[in-house]
């Protein structure tokens, strides 16, 4: 099954490898428009991944073993880089930390996503306070994850974690870091962190996630047949994220910035 899968989202992820997004960040003032945007992608990663941790390897006051070993494994494993990796100068922190401290290098305005997350009052926050200007592309972006977090079974939650999050970040970083017109002593962080997910997730976190779903779908054919529906809508979620995320690039570059819904 996982080969037709694999086989059934190739051309989606050929899409996503060749986006014409990458080319167009081409100074730091597209960079700083990117980041500002994609940041809320980094957040929604985060919570994806704390979703499955809560299913496989729930945090209570009162310890009770794992439903299943392997997969507490696995998931614990993810989250440890998740949330505590190492950076350049050999601290610990989560990527997302690690993102807005690649935001601030290049100067890009953070001061939204902190005050989204500081503000977040529920586990599904897809429905956002027009005060919080959080970009339309992002806000529609994060709706499609947290619908499925709130409404998803465990396999399906999973395949958007592998085949929307783990199987396509290294593709899109590879690309990003070759078509985008950015100097390395520009923005150092910003380059550790594609360079770090682009090593972790292909080489380690990849091949757990699939792992995983291999766990939990076993032989069964509907689990399967929604994983590959999921993985085949996640990866599209991430094309119309990147082409609402150009359109607002454009548009702000006319002079029309769309920032919030009217």
């Amino acid at each position: 099954m996982l080969d037709s899968i694999l086989e059934d989202i190739n051309p989606k992820l050929k899409v996503l490898e060749s986006h014409p997004l990458y080319k167009k960040i081409n100074s730091l003032e597209s960079l700083r428009f990117f980041m500002e945007r994609h940041v809320y992608a980094v957040f929604d990663f985060m919570s994806l991944s704390k979703s499955i941790q809560a299913e496989f390897a729930p945090i209570n006051k009162l310890w009770t073993p794992p439903k299943n070993k392997e997969l507490s494994r696995f998931i614990n494993e993810i989250i440890l880089a998740e949330e505590s990796d190492l950076t350049p100068d050999n601290t610990f922190m989560s990527h997302f930390e690690m993102y807005c401290i690649a935001m601030d290098e290049i100067k890009a305005n953070n001061t939204p996503v902190q005050a989204f997350i500081h503000t977040l009052k529920d586990e599904f926050p897809f429905l956002i306070s027009k005060e919080l200007c959080v970009p339309i592309s992002a806000q529609n972006f994060m709706k499609d994850t947290f619908l499925l977090i709130k409404n998803g079974k465990a396999h399906e939650i999973a395949a958007s974690f592998c085949f929307g999050r783990e199987k396509i970040i290294p593709i899109m970083f590879k690309s990003l870091l070759e078509e985008m017109n950015i100097d390395r002593n520009k923005a150092p962080m910003f380059y550790y962190y594609l360079n770090r997910h682009i090593e972790i997730d292909g080489d380690s976190h990849g091949p757990l996630a699939l792992k995983m779903l291999t766990i939990l779908c076993g032989q069964d054919p509907q689990k399967w047949n929604e994983v590959k529906l999921t993985a085949l809508n996640s990866i599209e979620s991430r094309i119309t994220f990147w082409d609402n995320v150009l359109e607002e690039m454009d548009c702000s570059l006319k002079g029309n910035e769309i920032v919030a819904d009217s």
